[in-house]
């Protein structure tokens, strides 16, 4: 399995330049609130696990991956640990960077270890749902196709359902949706990050079983 794991990682290894963006653009965001850190440095950091699939459709790697002596499934489980571990790095920078953005962010709600934990859940629960959008739609359809149904538009779709909560809460004022969610949130916090970290577990088992057996019926 950890040679799967370097083996995708070797592979990408052209676009690890682009690394060097991600701690710009976060900077950037905390300068608005650092609250956004951890869950944009998971979506950025986590969004680095499509490359692995362009780099071998471009190289027309499926072939060989499919000459070595390993299951398909075993490539499959490859692919979701590295995007884990890209995932779970994305959460570290974000906790790194808060401090720094937050000297001179317009918001100075610095979120406690409590809340940290929260978003650090929400961002676990965000990166199950992506995850289940696009792996078997990336396993089945390979990197052209699936990227545009498996990730740009769940992310697109996300992103308007979102600003429309907002715009909805602002013409409102408090005591509507996004108010009273941090309430319930701030009064019921454990149960909360337990519950969003459990929904995002059961997301990813159900995308890894899809996607193992989608890529387990593909034809090349």
């Amino acid at each position: 399995m950890l040679k799967m794991i370097r083996l995708n990682w070797s592979a990408m290894k052209c676009y690890r330049v682009r690394f060097l963006i991600i701690p710009v653009c976060l900077f950037t965001v905390g300068c608005f609130s650092p609250i956004l850190l951890i869950p944009m440095g998971a979506f950025l950091l986590f969004s680095f696990s499509l490359n692995p699939f362009a780099v071998e459709e471009k190289g027309d790697l499926n072939r060989l991956y499919l000459t070595l002596p390993v299951p398909r499934r075993t490539i499959v489980t490859g692919r979701y640990l590295l995007s884990l571990l890209l995932f779970a790095a994305g959460v570290l920078l974000g906790l790194a960077m808060m401090p720094a953005a937050n000297l001179v962010s317009l918001s100075k709600w610095y979120p406690d270890l409590r809340w940290n934990l929260a978003l650090i859940s929400f961002s676990f629960l965000f990166y199950g749902l992506m995850s289940l959008a696009m792996y078997p739609l990336l396993f089945r359809m390979g990197y052209q196709k699936g990227k545009i149904w498996g990730y740009y538009v769940p992310a697109i779709l996300i992103c308007l359902c979102y600003v429309a909560v907002v715009e909805y809460d602002m013409l409102m004022g408090n005591g509507t949706f996004i108010f009273d969610l941090l309430v319930y949130a701030s009064e019921h916090l454990p149960a909360v990050s337990g519950g969003m970290l459990a929904a995002g577990g059961a997301l990813l088992a159900l995308s890894w079983v899809l996607s193992a057996r989608l890529y387990a019926r593909r034809e090349f």
